[in-house]
């Protein structure tokens, strides 16, 4: 079977090479660079969706039905962030953010569902007040 998930780098890669307008989308590359770039790399499994971005533990195969974050791009400045871990909608846990508060949405959602230790978080945490968008696309 193949695999859905895709190493980070390739992730982050995939997100540079658009050149729209459109903040929230240069966010979630912002978003997987930084993740490529922390120990948070190591412990999540990513893969793409049009502009979607869909997170999970492990590394998994085609077809996958489990529990994901998928982080979305909902208009030009605003991300969702959706964890699909039932069919029905309205029972999905979700959260939308500025473009901007994506990495803090992010680390929040890992300490709810306790994803990492509390000593992989907390440094993390203490960049909070940091944004996702690069300078150059302030």
């Amino acid at each position: 079977m193949p695999t859905m998930t895709q190493p980070w780098p390739q992730i982050a890669a995939r997100y540079d090479d658009y050149k729209g307008e459109h903040k929230s989308i240069r966010a979630l590359g912002a978003l997987a660079q930084r993740i490529t770039q922390s120990p948070l790399a190591k412990g999540l499994h990513a893969w793409t969706s049009m502009f979607d971005l869909c997170i999970v533990q492990i590394p998994v195969s085609y077809p996958f039905d489990g529990p994901f974050l998928r982080i979305s791009p909902t208009t030009e400045d605003r991300i969702e962030f959706r964890y699909v871990d039932t069919l029905e909608k309205d029972k999905q846990w979700h959260r939308t953010v500025d473009a901007n508060q994506a990495w803090p949405r992010l680390i929040r959602f890992l300490d709810q569902l306790r994803w990492f230790p509390v000593d992989v978080l907390q440094p993390l945490n203490n960049s909070l007040s940091m944004t996702c968008l690069p300078e150059a696309h302030k």
